[in-house]
Protein backbone atom coordinates (compact mmCIF):
# COMPACT_ATOMS: atom_id res chain seq x y z
CA UNK A 1 0.00 0.00 0.00
CA UNK A 2 2.89 2.35 0.80
CA UNK A 3 4.36 1.79 -2.69
CA UNK A 4 0.93 2.33 -4.24
CA UNK A 5 0.58 5.70 -2.53
CA UNK A 6 3.99 6.76 -3.82
CA UNK A 7 3.02 5.71 -7.34
CA UNK A 8 -0.19 7.75 -7.11
CA UNK A 9 1.81 10.83 -6.19
CA UNK A 10 3.77 10.69 -9.44
CA UNK A 11 0.99 9.43 -11.73
CA UNK A 12 -2.58 10.68 -11.70
CA UNK A 13 -5.47 9.67 -13.93
CA UNK A 14 -4.63 11.95 -16.83
CA UNK A 15 -1.16 13.32 -16.03
CA UNK A 16 2.29 12.28 -14.85
CA UNK A 17 4.25 9.25 -16.08
CA UNK A 18 2.69 7.30 -18.94
CA UNK A 19 1.25 3.81 -18.79
CA UNK A 20 4.42 2.14 -20.09
CA UNK A 21 6.54 3.59 -17.27
CA UNK A 22 3.90 2.59 -14.73
CA UNK A 23 3.91 -0.94 -16.06
CA UNK A 24 7.70 -1.05 -15.91
CA UNK A 25 7.69 0.15 -12.29
CA UNK A 26 5.15 -2.50 -11.38
CA UNK A 27 7.10 -5.33 -13.04
CA UNK A 28 10.53 -4.36 -11.72
CA UNK A 29 9.72 -3.06 -8.24
CA UNK A 30 6.27 -3.90 -6.97
CA UNK A 31 5.84 -7.38 -8.46
CA UNK A 32 9.37 -8.34 -7.35
CA UNK A 33 8.49 -7.26 -3.81
CA UNK A 34 5.21 -9.16 -3.76
CA UNK A 35 6.82 -12.29 -5.22
CA UNK A 36 9.56 -12.37 -2.57
CA UNK A 37 9.62 -15.83 -1.00
CA UNK A 38 7.52 -17.34 -3.82
CA UNK A 39 9.29 -20.70 -3.43
CA UNK A 40 7.83 -21.06 0.07
CA UNK A 41 4.33 -19.63 -0.47
CA UNK A 42 3.66 -20.50 -4.11
CA UNK A 43 2.43 -24.07 -3.65
CA UNK A 44 -0.94 -25.09 -2.22
CA UNK A 45 -2.30 -21.56 -2.59
CA UNK A 46 -5.82 -21.18 -1.22
CA UNK A 47 -8.65 -19.34 -2.97
CA UNK A 48 -8.70 -16.81 -0.16
CA UNK A 49 -5.04 -15.98 -0.70
CA UNK A 50 -5.58 -15.72 -4.46
CA UNK A 51 -8.37 -13.19 -3.94
CA UNK A 52 -6.19 -11.24 -1.53
CA UNK A 53 -3.37 -11.07 -4.10
CA UNK A 54 -5.85 -9.95 -6.79
CA UNK A 55 -7.06 -7.14 -4.54
CA UNK A 56 -3.45 -5.98 -3.99
CA UNK A 57 -2.61 -6.16 -7.70
CA UNK A 58 -5.81 -4.37 -8.62
CA UNK A 59 -4.56 -1.11 -7.08
CA UNK A 60 -1.75 -0.98 -9.63
CA UNK A 61 -3.95 -2.01 -12.56
CA UNK A 62 -6.25 0.98 -12.17
CA UNK A 63 -4.25 3.32 -14.38
CA UNK A 64 -6.98 5.92 -14.82
CA UNK A 65 -9.82 3.42 -15.23
CA UNK A 66 -12.93 3.54 -13.05
CA UNK A 67 -12.48 1.76 -9.74
CA UNK A 68 -15.34 -0.63 -10.54
CA UNK A 69 -13.68 -1.91 -13.74
CA UNK A 70 -13.35 -5.74 -13.52
CA UNK A 71 -9.93 -6.94 -12.38
CA UNK A 72 -9.88 -9.70 -15.00
CA UNK A 73 -10.38 -7.16 -17.79
CA UNK A 74 -7.64 -4.87 -16.45
CA UNK A 75 -5.19 -7.78 -16.26
CA UNK A 76 -5.77 -8.64 -19.91
CA UNK A 77 -5.62 -5.02 -21.11
CA UNK A 78 -2.36 -4.31 -19.25
CA UNK A 79 -0.82 -7.70 -20.09
CA UNK A 80 -0.15 -8.45 -16.41
CA UNK A 81 -1.09 -11.99 -15.49
CA UNK A 82 -2.76 -12.60 -12.11
CA UNK A 83 -0.31 -12.26 -9.26
CA UNK A 84 -1.00 -15.72 -7.83
CA UNK A 85 -0.12 -17.29 -11.19
CA UNK A 86 3.15 -15.33 -11.28
CA UNK A 87 4.02 -16.62 -7.81
CA UNK A 88 3.10 -20.22 -8.72
CA UNK A 89 5.17 -19.94 -11.89
CA UNK A 90 8.26 -18.84 -10.00
CA UNK A 91 7.73 -21.42 -7.26
CA UNK A 92 7.52 -24.21 -9.85
CA UNK A 93 10.74 -23.12 -11.55
CA UNK A 94 12.57 -22.93 -8.23
CA UNK A 95 11.40 -26.39 -7.15
CA UNK A 96 12.38 -28.03 -10.44
CA UNK A 97 15.66 -26.22 -11.09
CA UNK A 98 17.10 -25.82 -7.60
CA UNK A 99 15.39 -28.35 -5.37
CA UNK A 100 15.56 -30.92 -8.23
CA UNK A 101 12.10 -32.31 -7.46
CA UNK A 102 9.01 -32.76 -9.60
CA UNK A 103 6.33 -30.09 -9.56
CA UNK A 104 2.84 -29.84 -11.03
CA UNK A 105 1.35 -26.66 -12.44
CA UNK A 106 -2.22 -27.06 -13.67
CA UNK A 107 -2.13 -30.35 -15.69
CA UNK A 108 1.56 -30.19 -16.61
CA UNK A 109 4.09 -32.15 -14.55
CA UNK A 110 7.67 -30.88 -14.65
CA UNK A 111 10.38 -33.43 -13.89
CA UNK A 112 14.00 -32.34 -13.25
CA UNK A 113 15.34 -35.36 -15.18
CA UNK A 114 14.03 -33.87 -18.44
CA UNK A 115 16.25 -30.81 -18.17
CA UNK A 116 19.90 -29.91 -17.95
CA UNK A 117 21.47 -29.90 -14.52
CA UNK A 118 24.09 -27.43 -13.44
CA UNK A 119 27.32 -28.93 -12.15
CA UNK A 120 28.62 -27.56 -8.88
CA UNK A 121 32.07 -26.94 -7.52
CA UNK A 122 35.35 -26.37 -9.36
CA UNK A 123 35.87 -28.69 -12.30
CA UNK A 124 39.53 -27.99 -13.07
CA UNK A 125 41.95 -26.35 -10.67
CA UNK A 126 42.74 -22.82 -11.97
CA UNK A 127 46.53 -23.37 -12.37
CA UNK A 128 45.79 -26.40 -14.55
CA UNK A 129 43.23 -24.61 -16.74
CA UNK A 130 45.55 -23.92 -19.69
CA UNK A 131 43.18 -23.68 -22.66
CA UNK A 132 44.13 -20.18 -23.86
CA UNK A 133 46.73 -21.64 -26.20
CA UNK A 134 44.20 -24.03 -27.77
CA UNK A 135 41.32 -21.60 -28.31
CA UNK A 136 41.48 -18.49 -30.48
CA UNK A 137 38.88 -15.87 -31.31
CA UNK A 138 40.95 -14.18 -34.00
CA UNK A 139 39.57 -14.72 -37.51
CA UNK A 140 42.67 -15.92 -39.37
CA UNK A 141 41.12 -18.60 -41.56
CA UNK A 142 42.83 -19.49 -44.83
CA UNK A 143 41.80 -22.27 -47.20
CA UNK A 144 45.17 -23.97 -47.61
CA UNK A 145 43.83 -27.45 -48.31
CA UNK A 146 45.18 -28.84 -45.01
CA UNK A 147 43.00 -31.22 -43.05
CA UNK A 148 40.54 -29.33 -40.82
CA UNK A 149 37.18 -29.93 -39.15
CA UNK A 150 34.22 -27.57 -39.44
CA UNK A 151 31.27 -27.69 -37.04
CA UNK A 152 27.84 -26.10 -37.01
CA UNK A 153 24.49 -26.19 -35.26
CA UNK A 154 21.15 -25.09 -36.64
CA UNK A 155 17.49 -24.91 -35.63
CA UNK A 156 14.47 -24.98 -37.97
CA UNK A 157 10.77 -25.77 -37.65
CA UNK A 158 11.59 -29.45 -38.11
CA UNK A 159 14.01 -29.58 -35.19
CA UNK A 160 17.56 -28.88 -34.11
CA UNK A 161 20.62 -30.32 -35.86
CA UNK A 162 24.36 -30.68 -35.24
CA UNK A 163 27.05 -31.59 -37.72
CA UNK A 164 30.72 -31.56 -38.59
CA UNK A 165 32.66 -32.27 -41.73
CA UNK A 166 36.35 -33.03 -42.27
CA UNK A 167 37.94 -31.33 -45.28
CA UNK A 168 41.24 -32.11 -46.92
CA UNK A 169 42.47 -30.83 -50.28
CA UNK A 170 39.17 -28.93 -50.70
CA UNK A 171 37.07 -32.07 -50.47
CA UNK A 172 34.95 -33.69 -47.76
CA UNK A 173 36.59 -36.92 -46.54
CA UNK A 174 34.25 -37.55 -43.60
CA UNK A 175 31.13 -36.05 -42.01
CA UNK A 176 28.68 -36.56 -39.18
CA UNK A 177 25.08 -35.43 -38.61
CA UNK A 178 23.02 -35.50 -35.43
CA UNK A 179 19.32 -34.78 -35.06
CA UNK A 180 18.23 -33.27 -31.76
CA UNK A 181 14.79 -32.47 -30.40
CA UNK A 182 13.03 -29.21 -31.25
CA UNK A 183 13.30 -28.24 -27.57
CA UNK A 184 17.09 -28.19 -27.74
CA UNK A 185 18.70 -24.80 -28.33
CA UNK A 186 21.12 -23.70 -31.04
CA UNK A 187 23.83 -23.25 -28.39
CA UNK A 188 23.37 -26.87 -27.32
CA UNK A 189 23.65 -27.96 -30.96
CA UNK A 190 26.84 -25.93 -31.48
CA UNK A 191 28.49 -27.29 -28.32
CA UNK A 192 27.43 -30.84 -29.11
CA UNK A 193 28.94 -30.57 -32.61
CA UNK A 194 32.23 -29.32 -31.14
CA UNK A 195 32.29 -32.21 -28.67
CA UNK A 196 31.72 -34.80 -31.41
CA UNK A 197 34.41 -33.17 -33.57
CA UNK A 198 36.93 -33.28 -30.71
CA UNK A 199 36.19 -36.96 -30.16
CA UNK A 200 36.76 -37.58 -33.88
CA UNK A 201 40.03 -35.63 -33.82
CA UNK A 202 41.32 -37.30 -30.66
CA UNK A 203 42.45 -40.35 -32.64
CA UNK A 204 44.69 -38.18 -34.82
CA UNK A 205 48.26 -37.67 -33.66
CA UNK A 206 49.06 -34.44 -35.45
CA UNK A 207 47.89 -30.85 -34.86
CA UNK A 208 44.41 -30.22 -36.24
CA UNK A 209 42.12 -27.21 -36.16
CA UNK A 210 38.40 -27.29 -35.47
CA UNK A 211 36.58 -24.29 -36.91
CA UNK A 212 33.24 -23.01 -35.60
CA UNK A 213 31.19 -19.87 -36.22
CA UNK A 214 29.74 -19.93 -32.68
CA UNK A 215 31.57 -17.31 -30.66
CA UNK A 216 29.34 -17.95 -27.61
CA UNK A 217 30.35 -21.64 -27.58
CA UNK A 218 34.05 -20.81 -27.54
CA UNK A 219 33.53 -18.27 -24.77
CA UNK A 220 31.68 -20.88 -22.69
CA UNK A 221 34.47 -23.43 -23.21
CA UNK A 222 37.09 -20.88 -22.20
CA UNK A 223 35.23 -20.09 -18.97
CA UNK A 224 36.84 -22.02 -16.06
CA UNK A 225 33.77 -21.42 -13.88
CA UNK A 226 31.25 -22.89 -16.33
CA UNK A 227 28.60 -25.14 -14.76
CA UNK A 228 27.48 -26.64 -18.08
CA UNK A 229 28.05 -30.40 -18.06
CA UNK A 230 28.93 -30.77 -21.75
CA UNK A 231 31.23 -27.74 -21.65
CA UNK A 232 33.14 -29.37 -18.80
CA UNK A 233 33.50 -32.56 -20.84
CA UNK A 234 34.96 -30.54 -23.74
CA UNK A 235 37.40 -28.80 -21.40
CA UNK A 236 38.63 -32.16 -20.12
CA UNK A 237 39.02 -33.52 -23.66
CA UNK A 238 41.00 -30.48 -24.81
CA UNK A 239 43.39 -30.65 -21.88
CA UNK A 240 43.98 -34.33 -22.66
CA UNK A 241 44.63 -33.69 -26.36
CA UNK A 242 46.95 -30.72 -26.77
CA UNK A 243 47.13 -31.20 -30.55
CA UNK A 244 43.48 -30.08 -31.00
CA UNK A 245 42.87 -26.35 -31.44
CA UNK A 246 39.54 -24.53 -31.61
CA UNK A 247 39.25 -21.53 -33.89
CA UNK A 248 36.48 -19.06 -34.73
CA UNK A 249 35.51 -17.97 -38.23
CA UNK A 250 32.82 -15.68 -39.59
CA UNK A 251 29.65 -17.40 -40.79
CA UNK A 252 28.17 -17.20 -44.30
CA UNK A 253 31.07 -15.47 -46.02
CA UNK A 254 31.86 -18.27 -48.46
CA UNK A 255 34.17 -20.60 -46.51
CA UNK A 256 33.68 -24.04 -48.06
CA UNK A 257 33.91 -26.04 -44.85
CA UNK A 258 31.54 -23.77 -42.96
CA UNK A 259 28.96 -23.85 -45.75
CA UNK A 260 29.14 -27.66 -45.94
CA UNK A 261 28.69 -28.04 -42.18
CA UNK A 262 25.77 -25.61 -42.28
CA UNK A 263 23.99 -27.66 -44.96
CA UNK A 264 24.57 -30.88 -43.04
CA UNK A 265 23.11 -29.36 -39.85
CA UNK A 266 19.73 -28.61 -41.44
CA UNK A 267 19.29 -32.06 -42.99
CA UNK A 268 18.22 -35.24 -41.25
CA UNK A 269 20.74 -37.20 -39.23
CA UNK A 270 20.96 -39.81 -36.51
CA UNK A 271 18.72 -39.00 -33.53
CA UNK A 272 20.46 -37.98 -30.33
CA UNK A 273 18.91 -37.19 -26.97
CA UNK A 274 20.05 -34.15 -25.02
CA UNK A 275 18.30 -32.80 -21.91
CA UNK A 276 16.21 -29.71 -22.48
CA UNK A 277 17.98 -26.40 -21.73
CA UNK A 278 17.05 -24.31 -18.70
CA UNK A 279 15.64 -21.61 -20.98
CA UNK A 280 13.14 -24.11 -22.40
CA UNK A 281 12.06 -25.02 -18.88
CA UNK A 282 11.17 -21.38 -18.24
CA UNK A 283 9.16 -21.15 -21.46
CA UNK A 284 7.22 -24.34 -20.64
CA UNK A 285 6.32 -23.13 -17.16
CA UNK A 286 5.35 -19.74 -18.60
CA UNK A 287 3.13 -21.46 -21.18
CA UNK A 288 1.44 -23.55 -18.49
CA UNK A 289 0.68 -20.43 -16.42
CA UNK A 290 -0.62 -18.69 -19.56
CA UNK A 291 -2.92 -21.64 -20.22
CA UNK A 292 -4.42 -21.35 -16.72
CA UNK A 293 -4.93 -17.63 -17.21
CA UNK A 294 -6.61 -18.25 -20.58
CA UNK A 295 -8.95 -20.84 -19.06
CA UNK A 296 -9.94 -18.45 -16.25
CA UNK A 297 -10.51 -15.64 -18.76
CA UNK A 298 -12.70 -17.82 -21.01
CA UNK A 299 -14.84 -19.13 -18.14
CA UNK A 300 -14.99 -15.99 -15.99
CA UNK A 301 -18.12 -14.06 -15.16
CA UNK A 302 -16.73 -10.52 -15.33
CA UNK A 303 -15.19 -8.52 -18.17
CA UNK A 304 -17.28 -10.21 -20.89
CA UNK A 305 -17.44 -7.09 -23.06
CA UNK A 306 -13.63 -6.94 -23.02
CA UNK A 307 -13.42 -10.69 -23.73
CA UNK A 308 -15.40 -10.16 -26.94
CA UNK A 309 -12.71 -7.77 -28.20
CA UNK A 310 -9.63 -9.45 -26.67
CA UNK A 311 -10.38 -13.19 -26.42
CA UNK A 312 -6.71 -14.25 -26.06
CA UNK A 313 -4.59 -13.37 -23.04
CA UNK A 314 -1.00 -12.27 -23.51
CA UNK A 315 1.90 -10.91 -21.50
CA UNK A 316 1.98 -7.95 -23.88
CA UNK A 317 -0.31 -4.98 -23.14
CA UNK A 318 -3.17 -4.24 -25.52
CA UNK A 319 -2.21 -0.56 -25.63
CA UNK A 320 -5.53 0.98 -24.64
CA UNK A 321 -5.62 4.18 -22.62
CA UNK A 322 -8.23 5.43 -20.16
CA UNK A 323 -10.84 6.50 -22.73
CA UNK A 324 -10.75 3.19 -24.62
CA UNK A 325 -11.00 1.14 -21.42
CA UNK A 326 -14.06 3.13 -20.35
CA UNK A 327 -15.75 2.68 -23.72
CA UNK A 328 -15.14 -1.08 -24.03
CA UNK A 329 -15.93 -2.00 -20.41
CA UNK A 330 -18.85 0.42 -20.05
CA UNK A 331 -17.43 1.66 -16.75
CA UNK A 332 -17.47 5.40 -17.33
CA UNK A 333 -19.64 8.54 -17.06
CA UNK A 334 -22.61 6.93 -18.80
CA UNK A 335 -26.20 7.04 -17.50
CA UNK A 336 -26.41 3.24 -17.84
CA UNK A 337 -23.36 2.87 -15.56
CA UNK A 338 -24.49 5.54 -13.08
CA UNK A 339 -27.97 4.01 -12.83
CA UNK A 340 -26.47 0.55 -12.26
CA UNK A 341 -24.67 1.86 -9.17
CA UNK A 342 -27.70 3.87 -7.96
CA UNK A 343 -26.12 7.22 -8.77
CA UNK A 344 -29.03 8.14 -11.09
CA UNK A 345 -32.74 7.34 -10.92
CA UNK A 346 -32.81 6.27 -14.58
CA UNK A 347 -30.40 5.38 -17.39
CA UNK A 348 -31.58 7.83 -20.05
CA UNK A 349 -29.40 10.37 -21.83
CA UNK A 350 -30.59 14.00 -21.95
CA UNK A 351 -31.73 13.36 -25.52
CA UNK A 352 -34.22 10.77 -24.25
CA UNK A 353 -32.57 7.51 -25.32
CA UNK A 354 -30.71 5.01 -23.18
CA UNK A 355 -27.25 6.39 -22.40
CA UNK A 356 -24.70 3.65 -22.96
CA UNK A 357 -21.35 3.82 -24.86
CA UNK A 358 -22.71 2.78 -28.27
CA UNK A 359 -25.43 5.44 -28.03
CA UNK A 360 -22.86 8.23 -27.73
CA UNK A 361 -20.70 6.71 -30.48
CA UNK A 362 -23.47 6.32 -33.07
CA UNK A 363 -26.75 8.08 -32.16
CA UNK A 364 -26.59 10.91 -29.61
CA UNK A 365 -27.16 14.35 -31.15
CA UNK A 366 -24.83 15.97 -28.62
CA UNK A 367 -21.85 13.98 -29.95
CA UNK A 368 -22.55 14.55 -33.63
CA UNK A 369 -19.00 15.79 -34.33
CA UNK A 370 -17.44 12.48 -33.24
CA UNK A 371 -20.13 9.97 -34.19
CA UNK A 372 -19.44 6.81 -36.20
CA UNK A 373 -21.71 5.10 -38.71
CA UNK A 374 -24.13 2.76 -36.96
CA UNK A 375 -23.18 -0.88 -37.65
CA UNK A 376 -25.62 -3.74 -38.14
CA UNK A 377 -26.21 -6.05 -35.18
CA UNK A 378 -24.29 -8.92 -36.79
CA UNK A 379 -21.25 -6.71 -37.54
CA UNK A 380 -21.20 -4.76 -34.27
CA UNK A 381 -18.30 -6.74 -32.79
CA UNK A 382 -16.20 -6.52 -35.95
CA UNK A 383 -17.01 -2.80 -36.19
CA UNK A 384 -15.66 -2.23 -32.69
CA UNK A 385 -12.51 -4.28 -33.40
CA UNK A 386 -11.86 -2.23 -36.53
CA UNK A 387 -12.14 1.02 -34.59
CA UNK A 388 -9.71 -0.14 -31.92
CA UNK A 389 -7.13 -1.23 -34.49
CA UNK A 390 -7.25 1.91 -36.66
CA UNK A 391 -5.23 4.89 -35.42
CA UNK A 392 -7.54 7.55 -36.87
CA UNK A 393 -10.66 5.86 -35.47
CA UNK A 394 -9.03 5.45 -32.07
CA UNK A 395 -8.15 9.15 -31.98
CA UNK A 396 -11.75 10.01 -32.83
CA UNK A 397 -13.01 7.63 -30.13
CA UNK A 398 -10.73 9.25 -27.55
CA UNK A 399 -12.01 12.72 -28.45
CA UNK A 400 -15.57 11.44 -28.10
CA UNK A 401 -14.89 9.99 -24.65
CA UNK A 402 -13.12 13.14 -23.48
CA UNK A 403 -16.15 15.18 -24.53
CA UNK A 404 -18.47 12.84 -22.63
CA UNK A 405 -16.26 13.13 -19.53
CA UNK A 406 -15.82 16.92 -19.70
CA UNK A 407 -19.42 17.78 -20.61
CA UNK A 408 -21.10 15.12 -18.54
CA UNK A 409 -23.51 17.62 -16.97
CA UNK A 410 -24.81 18.57 -20.43
CA UNK A 411 -25.57 15.10 -21.76
CA UNK A 412 -26.67 13.33 -18.56
CA UNK A 413 -30.09 14.38 -17.32
CA UNK A 414 -30.13 15.42 -13.67
CA UNK A 415 -32.06 13.39 -11.11
CA UNK A 416 -34.46 16.26 -10.58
Amino acid sequence: MYQYQHLCRIAGKTWGINKNIRRLLYKTVIERTLCHGAAASGHNMTCRLQKKLDSIQRLFLLTGAYRTTPTAALQVVTGLQPLHLQIQQEATYTRVSRARSSSKLFTVIFSPTDYESKSSGIHIHPPNFLLHNQISFAENHRDSGAKAIYTDGSKTDEGTGSSYCILENYGIIASWQGKLDHSNSVLQAEIFAIKMAIEAASSLHRPIKIWTDSLSSLMAILNPKSHHGMVREIQTLLLSHKHIHLRWLKAHVGYLGNECADQLAITKGDPFFLPKPLSYRKSEIRSAALSIWQDNWDNGETGRSTHDIVPRVSNKPVGWIREEIMFVTGHGPFPSYLHRFNLRTHDNCFCGEKGYPMHYATKCRYTLSWRFQTPTVSLKLQWLKNILTNNLSRTRLRLLMRFVCDENNLIVEDNN
